[in-house]
């Protein structure tokens, strides 16, 4: 059996989203047409239509920030579940959509991942600010996880 099959994936949770929060904020497909052409996305409720129905295959990044913004929401919110259940990240790769939700934010690396480059990467004031709010067992741990991955101390 496929293990992935049944999963999410990142189009048609986007698609599902946009259909709850439209209907959640009583707007029709125009509506949100017009509130993406505000954000510089030009949308009309054709193009809903076709995103919540399946018939639209892709999603830009800008859509993507768009609809995010429109909807007040975190784009990690539009494109991974915000309920329980697996979630497709490749063609053949699936996780649970809390894990990935935790490496859309940058907090957790996937299986596979070289864990010294992913922590590498998170920008040192982003890093410190992490630092300053999350305790100091969590500060011992990403001190140790920068040295790691960078040599160098914070």
């Amino acid at each position: 059996m496929d293990h992935t099959e049944g999963a999410a994936d990142p189009v048609a949770t986007i698609s599902a989203r946009v259909k709850e929060l439209r209907t959640r904020k009583g707007w029709t497909g125009a509506e949100l047409g017009k509130q993406m052409t505000a954000r510089g996305v030009r949308w009309d409720r054709s193009i809903v239509a076709n995103l919540e129905n399946g018939r639209r295959a892709t999603v830009s990044v800008n859509e993507l920030l768009a609809l995010a913004r429109v909807f007040d929401v975190a784009p990690v919110h539009l494109l991974v579940p915000v309920q329980e259940r697996l979630f497709r990240v490749a063609a053949d790769e699936v996780y649970p959509a809390q894990r990935v939700r935790a490496w859309v934010r940058g907090d957790s690396p996937l299986p596979g991942t070289d864990e010294r480059t992913f922590r590498s990467e998170v920008p040192l004031d982003e890093l410190q600010g992490r630092l300053t709010t999350e305790g100091r067992s969590r500060r011992d741990r990403m001190r140790a996880e920068y040295r790691a991955a960078t040599g160098r101390e914070i």
